[in-house]
């Protein structure tokens, strides 16, 4: 049990060491001899003489630095420090040039003169005294010491240490390790006369070192109560402490917040509906009594064969998916040139590109919808022709107008309750601000309390949020009365194959519904549905390179949405410039120890 006692602290004491500073690249010199005299004395203060030799070969340096922490985790609350005062620095006869800070709560005693610079073989002499670091336990008192540290950036060839000050008789077991962080690797350690010797068995690389535990009679010397102090929490190591406080506090936040936010949705966000269905006159509609739509019932989707309220591809699009976007804007132009304002041409593949041409036709501008005449303006802009390629980069603003103008429109119906995109706007920002806030509390609650549990209770809470915020937009009782009969024609469309005899006698509404099957996504069930039949006659608008047929135009209509959308979604071309350099390049975008180096 001993021994396991020593080999877990040290693996500890080593972590402990180790992330006091990284380990550098090999200087170049080598440490030839490190050589530790440890005197214990009666009041359990240590004195130690590290005789330190380097060998820097032909570098020229100023001379070594040497690092020994000063600060240790205790436990979850306080931290062990060590009392630690630098008595001397030599060469073994003259006194050399030093000085001490604390650095990241470590001693660094930097020796040799600024002014001067030395190479080959050089000595080192450092004595220094510390208080707080013996260890007593119920059994007996121990000395636990990293001799040399595993911060050097060069080899070892030698690591020794001699214990004394105790009598011999009082020393009941002694054990060395050395190697990497955690190493289990054992050295030289033997009894002798006057106390206990260690040596390294190899020479210890750079990020190697050598610790050593003397185990000595309970009472051998008087090892006073560790040095104390409140812990100095690191993050994010320290910042999550797990006791019923942190897991209470975090699950009664966690449940409060997902609530809240469901009990938005079941107040507002739930669409409303009519209390009955037994209204025809638009007063009946505007007075009708509303309810909140039942959360586990729905209705069933009945057929609808036309366009509901002879609404235009865009609003359906609006009133399905709550969100105004390139799709329905590309069902729009398509619908404007079916009704005569424009005709498409599709241009031949040239140099891997397929293009079309949009040509503007004279037609009553007073008939359209604010967001359709923005598009048909935005499209031309004083021209009579322009090509899809063209509008790339050029597009973004009309496209937002039409957009909002969307939006705008599906309220002046009062088929929302609040505006869709603010709705959303809104949630996401409040979810961020949520965010933003359960960071800072995970950070300041860690670093003082261990609580940032809790914190990340209340970042989970602005996550939820961001992921339902579409969830929190709802239709009025006659917007969901537009959204079941969208839905009605929209399985229409989907199943058009079913009806194929009535298409057969009545060809033109493929042309006339084709903007819909654009905005429901289902333009190739759509042609699929009138194989076959001759749809040419209701073709004013649309010039291929092939005779007109409900597949070939699909599956053109389908390559130009893609690129519509691509193309009037595309910002403009930013005027700055960035460059791999000046930080704009980016990859995918146990007690002592430390360590040293040279200057």
């Amino acid at each position: 049990m001993r021994a396991q006692s020593l080999v877990a602290l040290l693996a500890a004491l080593w972590l402990t060491a180790l992330a006091a500073h990284p380990v550098q690249a090999d200087e170049g010199w080598t440490i030839t001899a490190f050589a530790s005299s440890i005197d214990i004395r009666p009041d359990a203060t240590l004195r130690i003489s590290e005789n330190i030799h380097v060998d820097f070969g032909g570098l020229q340096k100023h001379g070594i630095f040497r690092t020994i922490p000063l600060r240790y985790r205790y436990d979850d609350t306080h931290d062990r420090y060590y009392d630690l005062s630098v008595i001397s620095v030599t060469d073994g006869t003259h006194s050399l040039p030093y000085t001490t800070s604390i650095q990241s709560d470590n001693e660094v005693i930097q020796i040799g003169d600024p002014n001067v610079l030395v190479t080959g073989a050089r000595r080192y002499l450092i004595t220094y005294q510390v208080t707080g670091a013996m260890n007593a336990f119920a059994e007996r008192d121990e000395l636990f010491w990293n001799v040399d540290g595993a911060l050097w950036p060069v080899p070892k060839r030698s690591v020794t240490a001699v214990v004394s000050g105790v009598p011999a008789t009082s020393i009941e077991q002694v054990a060395c390790y050395q190697g990497p962080t955690g190493s289990t690797d054992t050295c030289t350690a033997a009894k002798t006369s006057t106390g206990a010797t260690f040596a390294s068995t190899r020479v210890l690389g750079s990020g190697e070192q050598m610790s050593i535990a003397v185990a000595l009679a309970k009472g051998t010397v008087n090892v006073p109560q560790p040095l104390l102090e409140a812990r100095s929490r690191q993050f994010p190591q320290d910042a999550f402490v797990l006791n019923p406080l942190t897991v209470g506090l975090s699950l009664l936040l966690l449940i409060a917040g997902i609530g809240l936010i469901v009990r938005f949705w079941l107040v507002h966000g739930r669409d409303q509906a009519y209390l009955t269905r037994y209204y025809t006159a638009p007063t009946s509609v505007a007075t009708a009594a509303e309810q909140p739509e039942p959360v586990f019932r729905h209705e069933p989707v009945v057929v609808e064969f036309e366009p509901p309220g002879g609404l235009k591809p865009a609003q359906l699009g609006l009133i399905l998916d709550e969100s105004a976007d390139t799709k329905d804007v590309t069902a729009t132009i398509v619908d404007l040139a079916v009704r005569g304002y424009l005709t498409i041409t599709d241009i031949p593949e040239m140099f891997g590109r397929h293009d079309w041409l949009l040509t503007q036709k004279q037609a009553d501008l007073a008939a359209l919808l604010p967001y359709e005449a923005t598009l048909l303006d935005g499209l031309f802009a004083g021209r009579a022709q322009v090509k899809i390629s063209e509008l790339k980069g050029k597009f973004q603003s009309t496209l937002q107008s039409a957009e909002s103008q969307v939006y705008s429109d599906a309220m002046s119906r009062k088929f929302f309750r609040a505006r869709p995109d603010l709705v959303r706007l809104v949630a996401i920002g409040v979810a961020i601000v949520i965010v933003i806030v359960g960071v800072g509390m995970t950070f300041l609650l860690g670093i003082t309390l261990g609580g940032g549990l809790i914190g990340l209770a209340v970042i989970v809470v602005g996550a939820v949020l961001l992921v339902l915020n579409r969830a929190l937009v709802s239709r009025t009782a006659a917007g969901r009365e537009v959204m079941q009969k969208t839905l009605g024609f929209r399985l229409y469309m989907n199943t058009a194959e079913k009806y194929r005899q009535q298409f057969a006698e009545k060809a033109e509404i493929f042309t006339q519904l084709l903007p819909y099957a654009i905005v429901f996504g289902c333009v190739s069930r759509w042609a699929r549905a009138f194989e076959g039949i001759d749809t040419s006659a209701s073709n004013t608008w649309y010039v291929g390179n092939a005779p007109f047929q409900a597949a070939v135009l699909s599956s053109s209509l389908e390559s130009m949405n893609a690129n519509i959308s691509s193309a009037i979604a595309s910002s403009p071309p930013s005027s700055g410039s960035s460059s791999g350099f000046g930080g704009g390049g980016s990859s995918g975008g146990g007690g002592g120890g430390g360590g040293g180096g040279s200057w």
